[in-house]
C-alpha cells in the first residue's frame, strides 16, 4: 500500500497546505515535491477511508515535510467544509470512484479512526505505541468509541481532546528521526510525571523511499494525559498584572492577584525537569573552550540578526560585551538537553502543581539545533524574558504604556523574576532587570559529590540579551506593535 500514488489533486493539496496556520514556510513560490500515502487505517470501501500522508514541498525555506492525515468520503460533508482538501480523480491507484478528501482532523468520524489504531491492528508502515493506563473499571481510560474535540489555539501542530481524558497531539511539520517532544516525555516518565503531562502513546511511520530512504522513521503524533484543570501560565500571569494595575494604591506584594508564590513554585518545577533531563538524557561538560565556542555561536547569531534587521546595531556592543565575558569565564559548565523554547505559554498551572509542555524546541530551528546540548540557564533566561513580556504586553494591548503603570508593571516583573530564580535555586541580591547572583548555584543535577560553581550571572546575561535580540526581530516581522517590549528591555540592558 505504501507504494500507491496519491489519489487526490496535487495542486489542491498544496493550496490547502500553504493556507494553514501550521505551515512553516514563508513567502511565495512553494511547489509540491512528493506525496507519500501510508497504509489505510480504514479503507474507503467502508464509506470512510483514513490514512496518514507525508507531503513534501520545496520553496524559499528549502524542503519541508508535513504530516497530513486525510479522510476520503464518497459524498461531501458540509460540517467538514473547513477541512476540505479537494476531490479524488477516478482512475488513479486502486480506487474507481470519485471521492472527496478532507483533513482527517476536521472530521469527527475520521478522528475516531485515528484513535482506534491504539486498540487495533495497523498497517505495517504505521506503528501505534500504547501506554494507556487502566481506569477504575480496569479498562483503558479511552476506547474505540471515544468522542473528541479539536483544539483551535495551536500554531504549529493540531491537537484533539479525547473524552476529556487524553490529548492526541498531531505533529504537522515532521523531520526524520525522533520528535524531541516524544523523546523527552519518554525520558521523564515516572519521577517527571508530576511536572509534565504523562506520555500515554505515540504514532510513527517509516518511509517507503518516496519521502526519504526506505525505513526512515517519522514521529506523527503523541498521546498524553489531558490536564483538564489546567490554566495557561501566560494567561495567569497577565491576570495578575491586570489585578495589580486595577489597584494603583497597592504594591505588587499586596495586590490580590500577586503571582510571586506561583513564580517561585514554577522555578522549582523547572529545576526538577532540568535535573531529570540531565540524569536521563545525554550530557557533556563545557570547559573554557566550550564557553568560547558558545560565545562564537551567539556572535554568529547576532551577525545573522543584524543582516535581517540593521537597526539592531544600536545594541550590538552590549551583546558582544556580554558574549565576550563568556570567553573569560571559568568552567566547567554542564551542557544537557533543555526545553529550548521555554516561556510562560509553555507552562500549565494545575491543581497538581505546575506542568511544562511542548518540548519540541524553537519551531524554526533544525532538529539538530533543537536536540543540541546547551546550558539549562538558556531556559531560565527564556522564563525571565517571559515575565517581562507578560507585563508589558498587557500594557501594549490596553494602551497603558506611560507613567505610573509602566513603573508598577516593571515592579511586578522584578518581583516575579526574583521569585522564579529563588524557586530555581538562585539567591539574588536585587530585583533589577538582571538580578546579580550572590550564590552561583549550579543547575540542579546529580553529577559529582561537589558540583562545580558555574558562572551563572555571565551565562544569564548572555542568554537573555540573545533572546531579546531575537524577540525584537520576530516582533518587527510579525507584530510591530509589540517590538517596543524587547526594545525597552534592550535599552535597559544597554544602560546598565
Amino acid at each position: 500500500m505504501s507504494s500507491e500514488r496519491s489519489v487526490h489533486g496535487r495542486s489542491e493539496v498544496l493550496d490547502y497546505l500553504v493556507r494553514q496556520r501550521w505551515f512553516a514556510g514563508e513567502g511565495e513560490g512553494w511547489e509540491l515535491a512528493t506525496i507519500e500515502p501510508r497504509g489505510w487505517l480504514q479503507r474507503p470501501s467502508t464509506g470512510l477511508g483514513v490514512r496518514f500522508e507525508l507531503v513534501t514541498v520545496r520553496g524559499p525555506g528549502g524542503t519541508q515535510t508535513y504530516n497530513m492525515p486525510l479522510a476520503y468520503r464518497h459524498e461531501p460533508v458540509e460540517a467538514n467544509a473547513y477541512g476540505l482538501v479537494g476531490a479524488y480523480a477516478p482512475g488513479h491507484g486502486e480506487l474507481a470512484d470519485e471521492l472527496f478528501v478532507y483533513d482527517a482532523l476536521h472530521d469527527s468520524e475520521a478522528r475516531q479512526v485515528l484513535v482506534r489504531g491504539f486498540f487495533a491492528d495497523t498497517p505495517d508502515d504505521t506503528t501505534y505505541l500504547s501506554l494507556l493506563p487502566a481506569g477504575d473499571d480496569g479498562e483503558p481510560v479511552i476506547g474505540t468509541g471515544s468522542e473528541s474535540v479539536l483544539l483551535v489555539v495551536e500554531q504549529s501542530n493540531t491537537s484533539m481532546v479525547i473524552d476529556e481524558t487524553a490529548l492526541l497531539k498531531v505533529f504537522r511539520k515532521v523531520v526524520a528521526g525522533r520528535n524531541p517532544d516524544v523523546e523527552v516525555h519518554d525520558a521523564l516518565a515516572g519521577p517527571g510525571d508530576e511536572a509534565i503531562a504523562t506520555l500515554w502513546g505515540a504514532i510513527s511511520t517509516t518511509s517507503s523511499g518516496t519521502t526519504a530512504p526506505v525505513g526512515t522513521s517519522y514521529d506523527l503524533a503523541m498521546l498524553q494525559r489531558f490536564l483538564r484543570t489546567a490554566s495557561n501560565g501566560w494567561d495567569s500571569a497577565r491576570a495578575s498584572v491586570r489585578d495589580l494595575l486595577a489597584e494603583p494604591e497597592l504594591a505588587p506584594e499586596d495586590a490580590g492577584g500577586d503571582f510571586a508564590a506561583e513564580s517561585e513554585r514554577l522555578g522549582e518545577t523547572v529545576r526538577l525537569v532540568h535535573a531529570l533531563m540531565a540524569q536521563r538524557l545525554a550530557t557533556a561538560t563545557w570547559d573554557e573552550g566550550g564557553l568560547t565556542a558558545l560565545a562564537d555561536r551567539l556572535d554568529a547569531r547576532l551577525a545573522d540578526l543584524l543582516t535581517r534587521m540593521p537597526d539592531l546595531d544600536r545594541y550590538a556592543d552590549v551583546a558582544r560585551a556580554r558574549y565576550d565575558r563568556l570567553r573569560s569565564a571559568s568552567g566547567p559548565v554542564l551542557a544537557q538537553r533543555v526545553h529550548g523554547d521555554l516561556h510562560l505559554g509553555q507552562t500549565l498551572r494545575t491543581t497538581m502543581g505546575w506542568k511544562l509542555v511542548d518540548f519540541e524546541g524553537e519551531p524554526t530551528a533544525t532538529l539538530a539545533a533543537r536536540v543540541a546540548l546547551d546550558s539549562a540557564w538558556r531556559d531560565v533566561a527564556g522564563m525571565l524574558r517571559s515575565f517581562d513580556y507578560a507585563a508589558h504586553s498587557y500594557l501594549v494591548q490596553t494602551g497603558g504604556g506611560e507613567g505610573d503603570q509602566v513603573t508598577r508593571a516593571q515592579a511586578w516583573v522584578a518581583r516575579n523574576r526574583a521569585a522564579f530564580l529563588r524557586g530555581y535555586g538562585v539567591s539574588t541580591g536585587s530585583t533589577s532587570e538582571q538580578p546579580p547572583v550572590e550564590t552561583a548555584a549550579t543547575p540542579p543535577v546529580e553529577t559529582a559529590a561537589t558540583p562545580p560553581v558555574e558562572p551563572v550571572e555571565t551565562l544569564l546575561d548572555a542568554y537573555e540579551v540573545d533572546k531579546a535580540l531575537y524577540e525584537y526581530v520576530y516582533e518587527r516581522d510579525h507584530r510591530p506593535d509589540w517590538a517596543a517590549i524587547p526594545r525597552a528591555a534592550l535599552e535597559r540592558m544597554r544602560g546598565r
